[in-house]
């Protein structure tokens, strides 16, 4: 295939934008492929064909390839391309938004595995992983990301390129660099190397947390300012309590002058549960199965003791004029901190859901209710979700333990983390 001949005779424009860089050299597309191990069997996803060089020598081998490409100038040059083939899907979709688990089932439900092999666009490389290892129908990845990146995914502890994406992959998954690509084998040529990595997702995880959520939060703040000690950088999420994080790391058999990046993934799950059972109270709770049913009363400190028992927490979709009431927790909150989410929280012992709605609502915002209708009830970490729509008597909001409320519409939910992960109750109200 001649990149540069495909490209004058089908006038493209390459787009900055898009990151587009044509990987040109045949030995190294064969080495990625090779790489990949694909059988007749395999389902493979591609994340920006381009010219379609890789796509071609991936349709060779496996029984489908779904490719996802967001350039619409490059649709037509790829259907000429590869038109003697029948095993290969392109859609023409940005993957930051396209539901891949839905592709998946829709166009490699027959395939005994699905991978990815691609050269990922260097500026969305991160939110690309990260977002599809939250698919568990993906098995390996054998991607082209930036050096630089590449190494910081497969960072080692106590080396200078191990920091929170390298965590928060290796807990999902095992990381191997498999080769370097120069910056001369592309059209045009980037300003950095590349490399090709290989990412073996397990079909476990094998250090499991209380709450993935707060492990993340908690991963990410202990890197945040990377010349700090793993305290200072814990104090500046969570609060000025020193010496409860003393005794955290005592309890775990770390030193306290240690530093984020001494930790390996396991300490840290552990570190995780630890900061968020210290910062839970000791106030009574109804425990739970995932079925709602009743199992006794316990300490909310407790609770998160047994991952097979759960706590109720209210969440309201509180609307006037047909605008909802988002608010914004203090930065020092374990749970949702500095982020816009849901008004609600936690249901004392003996507590109905609605009034600890109405309860929660009044104490968090002063807001007084009406017409107040079940959504549905949500099962996470140690947490049944129970999400309540209502209407409020006024727009008049009064904070005491957010820092910042504003009222959206509808269509803004979908930004809100509840949603991110089950966006079906977007239509449920």
């Amino acid at each position: 295939m001649n990149t540069k001949k495909i490209i004058e005779d089908n006038k493209f424009h390459i787009k900055k934008k898009y990151g587009q860089n044509f990987l040109t050299d045949k030995k190294i597309l064969e080495k990625i492929v090779d790489s990949a191990n694909i059988s007749s069997n395999t389902g493979v996803i591609e994340i920006g064909p381009g010219l379609g060089a890789l796509t071609y020598k991936l349709c060779e081998k496996a029984k489908h390839v779904l490719a996802y490409e967001i350039d619409s100038d490059l649709i037509p040059i790829l259907n000429e391309n590869l038109k003697d083939f029948n095993n290969l899907t392109i859609l023409n979709q940005d993957i930051l938004e396209a539901t891949v688990s839905d592709d998946i089932k829709k166009y490699l439900s027959g395939c005994d595995e699905v991978i990815v092999v691609a050269n990922l666009p260097y500026y969305i490389t991160t939110p690309i992983l990260l977002g599809l290892l939250q698919n568990i129908h993906i098995n390996r990845y054998i991607v082209m990301m930036q050096l630089e990146v590449a190494d910081r995914i497969c960072g080692k502890t106590q080396t200078k390129d191990y920091n929170s994406l390298s965590i928060t992959i290796q807990y999902q998954a095992s990381c191997k660099k498999l080769f370097k690509v120069p910056r001369t084998v592309f059209n045009p040529a980037p300003n950095v190397d590349s490399a090709v990595i290989e990412i073996d997702v397990y079909k476990e995880i094998k250090h499991k947390p209380r709450n993935e959520s707060f492990f993340f939060d908690v991963v990410r703040s202990s890197f945040a300012q990377r010349r700090k000690t793993l305290i200072n950088n814990l104090i500046n999420r969570f609060g000025p309590e020193k010496e409860k994080f003393v005794q955290i790391l005592n309890k775990l058999g770390i030193k306290e002058n240690v530093r984020s990046e001494e930790l390996n993934v396991e300490e840290f799950v552990n570190l995780a549960d630890e900061i968020l059972t210290a910062f839970m109270s000791d106030e009574e709770v109804d425990l739970y199965d995932k079925d709602c049913n009743p199992l006794g009363i316990t300490v909310k400190r407790n609770a998160l003791s047994d991952p097979n028992t759960y706590f109720k927490v209210v969440s309201g979709l509180i609307r006037y004029n047909g605008l909802y009431l988002i608010q914004k927790r203090s930065p020092y909150k374990p749970m949702s901190p500095n982020i816009y989410e849901l008004p609600g929280g936690g249901l004392d012992s003996g507590e109905d859901e609605i009034n600890g709605l109405i309860r929660e609502i009044k104490e968090e915002t002063e807001v007084d209710l009406k017409n107040i209708e079940l959504v549905d009830r949500v099962v996470g970490h140690y947490i049944i979700r129970c999400i309540y729509v209502a209407d409020a008597i006024s727009d008049k909001v009064v904070l005491h333990e957010a820092v910042d409320y504003k009222w959206v519409k509808k269509e803004e939910l979908k930004e809100l983390s509840m949603f991110k992960k089950h966006p079906e109750l977007l239509e449920k109200f």
